[in-house]
């Protein structure tokens, strides 16, 4: 039997989707970057102003008074998973693992006249698991010798504008997106006796790419404007060029999320400060007809920071939950504890935050740190 090239994905679309039992952590459009608010939770970033506010919430920008840049690196959660029982509604057996650690941010805010210009690569998107199966069944057929890699990132390229004028915030932004997708694998075919029939491959691996937009707005949600509530909404990208892997995803999703934080001052004698939120993001108008199904999904998170001031210095120290469920048949939700700390000293340009997540149901630590300058300072 000939090597063909999409045969092994045309097996596998039909084990992703028909399978319930999958528990692949789903951070295809949720992957949090790494930045202060992946501590709480995510809970803080639609109400932030920082470099990432171009990617999460371009309103943010009016709060950038100095020229800043931003950077941001984590782990990418991946897995291992062991295949069993039938081809077409096979058994799952996962693991997950520490993937590598990548940049998942790099942007900078420049305030101008009349606003605030930002420019940004953010990872929005996440997931790449190893397959493999000592033996599936495909009616009298046996499948042997599965291996399989299959991955997905998805990149955002922001351009953004954020502008106050009296009490809100408004924003505007340019998003591209690069969506990057590959399967590469092989299985051997045998008959009822055991004899070898023949091998399938495949090798699909490419770059899709597509334009949309993202508005937001924050504004004060009490009348001593220590609480604010942000909205944003990010179109939907269509994507272009997609000859090898229009069969697994054609669209990002849109998103529409809403944050609410509070401030609360006078702490521990007036030097300390508190902040609490929470925050739900609602991904729409899916691509639900590729492997990588797209079912519109609501993510939350809601968490708490404790801002001491120590040694010259602001040290925030924080905790929360995320959760983020399945948005495809054959993915698993991904729900972790939040944890983190910063360090920011009075007399520096330089401020750092480490962060950390606990996934519930065990698997590997996320561990993401960020970095932030003010060159204006």
């Amino acid at each position: 039997m000939k090597a063909r090239k999409r045969t092994l994905f045309t097996v596998g679309a039909i084990v992703v989707a028909a399978s319930s039992s999958a528990q692949v952590p789903d951070l295809l459009n949720a992957l949090d970057a790494g930045g202060r608010s992946m501590g709480i939770g995510g809970a803080t970033q639609q109400t932030d102003g920082n470099t990432l506010s171009s990617y999460y919430n371009p309103a943010g920008l009016a709060y950038v008074s100095e020229a800043t840049l931003g950077g941001a690196t984590r782990n990418l959660p991946q897995s291992n998973t062991v295949l069993s029982g039938q081809l077409v509604n096979p058994v799952y057996s996962t693991g997950n693992e520490v993937g590598p650690r990548r940049i998942t941010h790099l942007g900078v805010a420049l305030p101008m006249k009349g606003g605030v210009l930002g420019l940004a690569y953010t990872m929005g998107g996440f997931f790449k698991d190893f397959r493999t199966s000592g033996a599936l069944k495909d009616g009298s057929l046996n499948i042997v010798n599965m291996q399989e890699t299959l991955s997905a990132q998805t990149d955002f390229f922001t351009i953004a504008w954020g502008k106050r004028q009296g009490t809100t915030n408004y924003g505007l932004g340019l998003v591209i997106a690069n969506q990057y997708i590959s399967d590469v694998g092989s299985y051997d075919i045998q008959d009822s006796n055991n004899q070898y029939v023949g091998t399938t491959r495949i090798g699909n691996t490419g770059n899709s790419y597509g334009v949309g937009a993202i508005a937001g707005l924050q504004m004060p949600a009490s009348r001593d404007g220590r609480s604010v509530v942000g909205l944003s909404v990010r179109t939907p990208i269509s994507l272009k060029n997609t000859d090898q892997t229009g069969d697994y995803l054609n669209r990002v999703p849109g998103r529409a999320s809403i944050g609410m934080a509070t401030r609360v001052d006078n702490m521990h004698g007036g030097s300390d400060f508190l902040v609490y939120g929470g925050q739900l993001d609602y991904f729409f108008s899916s691509d639900k007809n590729g492997a990588f199904q797209r079912k519109d999904v609501v993510c939350g998170g809601f968490g708490i920071e404790y801002d001491m001031h120590r040694f010259n210095a602001r040290i925030p120290i924080r905790v929360g939950y995320s959760l983020v469920p399945n948005a495809g048949d054959a993915f698993g939700s991904r729900n972790t504890f939040t944890f983190g700390l910063g360090y920011r000293p009075a007399d520096s340009n330089l401020a750092f935050d480490m962060n950390f997540g606990m996934p519930s149901g065990g698997g590997s630590l996320d561990m993401g740190l960020s970095l932030t300058y003010k060159l204006g300072k």
